[in-house]
C-alpha cells in the first residue's frame, strides 16, 4: 500500500505541473486550456485516492499497544 500511495502522490504532482504549465503558457500567450483542466481533474483524483488508500491503510503502522 506504502508504494500505492507514494506513486499517487508522484502523480498528483507531476498533473498539478502540468496544470500549472497549461496555465504559465498564458504569460507568454499559447495557454493550453486541454492542461490546465486535465491537470487539475487528474491531479485532484490521485490526491484524493492517495488521501483515501492511506487513511483506510492507517490502522496497520499504528497499532494499540495496550
Amino acid at each position: 500500500m506504502r508504494i500505492i500511495v507514494l506513486l499517487l502522490s508522484i502523480a498528483t504532482i507531476v498533473l498539478y505541473g502540468y496544470a500549472l504549465a497549461g496555465m504559465g503558457g498564458f504569460l507568454i500567450g499559447k495557454g493550453r486550456l486541454d492542461y490546465i483542466i486535465w491537470g487539475l481533474t487528474g491531479g485532484t483524483g490521485t490526491a484524493v485516492a492517495a488521501l483515501w488508500i492511506w487513511k483506510r491503510s492507517l490502522h496497520l503502522y499504528f497499532k494499540d499497544e495496550s
